[in-house]
Parts: C-alpha cells; sequence; structure tokens
C-alpha cells in the first residue's frame, strides 16, 4: 500500500532525553522535516532518573510507516537517550485533561466502563465550571467529544502520559 493510501492512526511518543538547550527543537525539527503536525507536546527536564534528564511525551496522527520513518530520526538525534511508541489507544496511556463547561457536571456527563476515571471539580466561576479530569485517551475522549457536541465545553488544555 502506498504510503498515500495509508490510514493515519494518532500515536504517542514518549521521548527520553539530556537536558540540553535544543533537545526539544531537535525533536519538533524532525517531525517537521517529515512533514508530520505535533498534536500536543508536554515535558519536564531535570528528572530524578540517573539514564536521562528529562521527558517528552509527543502525541501527532500519521500512516504507521510515516511513524516508523520518525521513530528511526528521532532515536539517532544525539540529545535522544531513548523512546517509546504506543498507539494511542493503548491502555497503558493515561489522559488528563482541565476543561471549562457552562454547568456543573452529572455522574452521567462523565460515565465512562473504568472505575478510576477520575474528575474534580477545581473551581465555580459565575458562568464556568472548571474540572480536571483524567482516564485513559480511549476512555476520556468519547467524553469530551460529547460534551463539546452538547455545547458544553467552552476550552480544554490535556496531555497524554505513558506510564
Amino acid at each position: 500500500m502506498a504510503n498515500s493510501e495509508e490510514e493515519k492512526k494518532h500515536w504517542v511518543f514518549r521521548v527520553y532525553l539530556a537536558d540540553r538547550a535544543g533537545a526539544l527543537t531537535s525533536i519538533a525539527s524532525a517531525f517537521s522535516n517529515r512533514g508530520i503536525s505535533i498534536d500536543t507536546v508536554v515535558g519536564h527536564g531535570a528528572s530524578e532518573a540517573t539514564s536521562h534528564d528529562g521527558t517528552v511525551v509527543v502525541t501527532f496522527w500519521c500512516t504507521e510507516s510515516e511513524k516508523d520513518a520518525i521513530v528511526r530520526i528521532v532515536r539517532r538525534l544525539s540529545k535522544i537517550t531513548g523512546l517509546e511508541e504506543h498507539p494511542y489507544n493503548s491502555e497503558i496511556l493515561r489522559k488528563s485533561a482541565i476543561i471549562h463547561v457552562t454547568r456543573k457536571l452529572t455522574p452521567h456527563d462523565v460515565a465512562g466502563r473504568e472505575t478510576f476515571l477520575t474528575c474534580e471539580l477545581i473551581r465555580k466561576d459565575d458562568d464556568a465550571y472548571l474540572y480536571f479530569l483524567a482516564g485513559s485517551p480511549s476512555e476520556l475522549d468519547p467524553i469530551l467529544n460529547r460534551l463539546g457536541e452538547e455545547d458544553i465545553l467552552t476550552d480544554i488544555v490535556y496531555s497524554v502520559v505513558g506510564l
């Protein structure tokens, strides 16, 4: 199957790196040079781990062959000490989201199949509620999509992490 005919899939990379200037830029450049747009990025430097200084988690959409190519490229970057790749729907991933909604959420609004799905009210303003949600991407995405379709969701910031 040619690249143009392959189905794009959602992927997550957990990249371990040396916490030096240009580490994140080199990752972003590798994606950009391959024509792959980064969906989300979250990370930290100066960790307690001895094998690497920091971690960056990147989500993106591309074909499997594009993903395989970007894996090879990112692993060869001088500041990279390791890379884990996961399909976005992997059950070992967790997604957290801070959402603004127009009304108080009910248990039905955030009902899912996992008993450890987290929903916590952070703050109530005059016309909005701020919540923290966490669970697997396959659990949270349908909930977030439904809130968006019902015009309840007004803003969202989220990240995905590999455990």
